[in-house]
């Protein structure tokens, strides 16, 4: 009898377990901080414009950004002392550094620091530079630059795990992480792609037109050999990287597609991209369009980069990509 009452009450403990396991998320260690920070750039007079999230203890103070995001951080909060890995951001064309904040208040919220730059002359307040060398070369001395920053920074340099260095890049920030991995596009691809895909309204019929202007042929590619891994997703004109150049990146590399992607045409960027890299990469596709990697809007905005087709959560898209990347930086940068 007394047996059977102790084998009750292990069966009933562990059904309480479970139930409480099911109610009960997992505890989120931190709270995040975000501090705004310019950092030099020895040739962008005005230097790069950069949001820096972090682990804090301070509850946020949320705010309202553009009509459009809430920040669930709280500016200029103490960081917690500890050394962390570095991730940083990089937007895509017409971008800025909020667009991704949900990622950026995620990883920061499970102990890393997060750098979401504005690039210069390719951003939501000034794009003379988009669509040429400014851009396209660069976006990669941004980042280098950024590093930089954040590693000299008295707030944050001391907290930073310097073995421990990631990217993110969305669009021609996906473009921006290759080229950061060491991979060198050849704009000349470009007139050769655009001879048999003149429909391509982004690369071709607009946008790029074809042809990439080059108004500081003296710039060069920034490779930064401290990223050690890298999340691209929906990188443009991968097509623009030979399979010679992409044998040469090595790193640990996860990338993203969007289903019903209509500005970069499937298989010319993601997939080629992913058969040719010299190390095999990390794939996968999530449904949705383009913009489908922009953080989902809190404020009930009409704009483009608030809409979804039919059936697309992109709150659930997220969660989902939130915790794989997490996972992927945690297994690549140990």
């Amino acid at each position: 009898m007394l047996g059977r009452i102790v084998i009750l009450l292990a069966a009933l403990s562990v059904l309480l377990s479970a139930h409480a396991g099911a109610q009960a998320p997992p505890k989120v260690p931190f709270k995040v901080g975000m501090r705004e920070a310019v950092y030099k750039d020895e040739l962008e007079p005005a230097g790069i414009r950069t949001q820096v999230w972090y682990p804090t203890q301070l509850a946020p103070e949320p705010w309202n950004m553009y009509g459009i995001y809430e920040i669930n951080a709280r500016k200029d909060a103490a960081p917690v002392p500890g050394r962390r890995p570095l991730v940083v951001i990089s937007h895509g064309s017409f971008g800025e550094p909020f667009g991704m904040h949900d990622l950026a208040e995620y990883l920061a919220a499970r102990g890393y620091i997060v750098a979401t730059l504005r690039h210069p002359r390719d951003n939501n307040e000034d794009s003379s530079g988009t669509h040429s060398d400014l851009q396209l070369v660069g976006r990669s001395r941004h980042v280098a630059r950024v590093i930089d920053g954040v590693l000299a920074d008295p707030v944050f340099g001391a907290l930073v795990d310097r073995d421990k260095i990631g990217m993110i890049g969305f669009s021609a920030g996906g473009f921006t992480a290759l080229t950061v991995l060491g991979a060198e596009p050849d704009f000349k691809r470009l007139t050769e792609y655009c001879q048999t895909n003149r429909d391509d309204g982004v690369a071709c019929s607009g946008g790029l037109e074809g042809k990439v202007r080059i108004e500081r042929p003296d710039w060069k590619q920034t490779p930064d050999a401290r990223v050690k891994a890298a999340v691209i997703m929906a990188p443009g004109w991968g097509f623009m990287f030979s399979r010679k150049t992409l044998q040469t990146v090595t790193k640990p590399v996860l990338i993203y597609r969007a289903a019903s992607d209509s500005a970069i045409r499937h298989p010319f960027s993601e997939e080629w991209i992913a058969e040719n890299l010299g190390r095999k990469p990390e794939y996968q596709v999530v449904p949705g369009e383009h913009l489908i990697f922009l953080a989902a809007c809190d404020y009930g905005v009409v704009a483009d980069i608030c809409r979804d087709g039919p059936g697309i959560d992109r709150r659930a898209i997220h969660a989902e990509i939130s915790a794989g990347v997490l996972d992927f930086f945690e297994r690549s940068l140990r």
